[in-house]
């Protein structure tokens, strides 16, 4: 017991903490572990920097989260998903974390010295995990666009339709006024009103049938 804790403590906090959070049952809807058993997934990004990095890492930055991952070897391996591997981070296997090492930092004239030389400042893994965050940038980028000239195609449309109702609306009005104002001429005018009275009652009179003879 004594030495597992020693070796415990000999850990790096970080790898220590990322093991202790992701094996956690209570976190599962948070942080979990593949079905692999051989890399962990964050669920939900947003409740994980919110909640999760400030109870073990006293910060909530998720990409300075991922940057420490990439430090420490870790690769992220869908691009579809935040899910993480290193060959030495597996469930029920803590023992397996001291073999993950942090990297030195590249710094710019070591890095000058390595592109002289004729190699690349970064592991394949590392180019892997780049370009496949490339991609998925790309991909949500279009995935944006498209989204963005379909609103733009409804509020077109809703802009039409609301030009149509207004025009309608508009018109219904004029015709209103019109028939009021025709009304108000006929009303200020009582001998025109006698007259079209007058003019109806004569014709329901010369429509009665005539009954003065009789068989």
């Amino acid at each position: 017991m004594d030495e597992a804790q020693g070796s415990s403590s000999s850990l790096p906090p970080f790898l220590t903490k990322t093991y202790e959070m992701v094996d956690d049952p209570s976190t599962d809807l948070v942080v979990s572990w593949s079905a692999s058993n051989k890399s962990f997934v964050v669920l939900n990004p947003p409740e994980f920097a919110s909640d999760l990095l400030p109870r073990y890492f006293k910060h909530n930055n998720f990409s300075s989260f991922i940057r420490q991952l990439n430090t420490y070897g870790f690769r992220k391996i869908d691009p579809e998903q935040w899910e993480f591997a290193n060959e030495d981070f597996i469930r029920d296997q803590p023992h397996l974390l001291k073999n993950i090492h942090r990297r030195k930092p590249v710094h710019s004239h070591s890095l000058q010295n390595v592109q002289g030389q004729g190699a690349s400042p970064l592991t394949e893994s590392e180019r892997q995990s780049l370009k496949e965050d490339i991609e998925k940038l790309k991909h949500d980028r279009e995935r944006l666009i498209l989204e963005l000239q379909g609103h733009e195609q409804e509020k077109h449309a809703f802009e039409l339709q609301m030009k149509f109702l207004k025009e309608r609306l508009q018109h219904l009005e004029r015709r209103q006024q019109t028939i009021v104002s025709s009304v108000s001429r006929v009303l200020q005018k009582p001998g025109l009103a006698y007259l079209l009275l007058h003019s109806e009652t004569h014709d329901r009179k010369r429509r009665l049938p005539r009954t003065g003879h009789c068989l």
